[in-house]
């Protein structure tokens, strides 16, 4: 008949289906037949999703450093998040209606990046080049409690900072300090047993 329609989603998927501004249906990996002209349909994924990022960023000493890393978060409550984000799908070719989908991942993304340049903006370069496993706990839990992901009903499940580096001149300068260092205390040690060889 025409305008009956059939969709069923994965059951990462939770959806909810409208007749008439009136919610008939919902749950995860439904079956659904619908009329097209009448019925909306919201499909809000509930799968974990892993996203890396990258980003550029200043350190208390005002050096910049590139972070990497990656956040894994989930939809933790999807009627939540269907009411602050638009995840409508066309109900004849069953694609969203707006990237607000894809907006969600940016939002997360933007939390990270603010949170993390609070903690840098506390640490030198030198001490920042070595808080990657601190620098991800403190803003782990910093998303766990954050008011922004609590409203949107999404759950942040972990957080890792592969690496924290340094601009290319820096990092020469810094290899070239720490090669100084090695080689003034080699020569020390040098010195030492020749001494001690000498008073024997």
């Amino acid at each position: 008949m025409f305008g009956i329609r059939f969709l069923k989603v994965d059951p990462t998927i939770h959806l909810f289906q409208y007749r008439k501004d009136k919610l008939v249906r919902e749950g995860r990996g439904l079956s659904v037949f619908y009329f097209a002209p009448t019925t909306s349909l919201v499909a809000v994924p509930v799968a974990s999703t892993n996203m890396p990022f990258i980003f550029k960023e200043v350190t208390k000493d005002y050096q910049d450093v590139t972070v990497q890393g990656e956040v894994v978060y989930r939809v933790a409550n999807p009627r939540q998040l269907s009411k602050m984000l638009n995840f409508t799908m066309d109900a004849s070719n069953q694609k969203y209606v707006s990237d607000d989908p894809v907006k969600l991942t940016q939002r997360i993304i933007n939390q990270v990046q603010v949170l993390i340049r609070d903690e840098l903006q506390k640490l030198s370069l030198r001490e920042s080049l070595q808080a990657s496993n601190r620098l991800s706990k403190d803003v782990k839990r910093a998303l766990c409690e954050s008011n922004v992901l609590e409203s949107l009903g999404v759950e942040v499940l972990d957080l890792s900072i592969l690496a924290i580096r340094p601009i290319p001149e820096m990092a020469r300068a810094l290899e070239a300090d720490v090669r100084e260092q090695l080689l003034k205390e080699a020569d020390e040690a040098v010195y030492d047993r020749r001494n001690a060889a000498v008073e024997q």
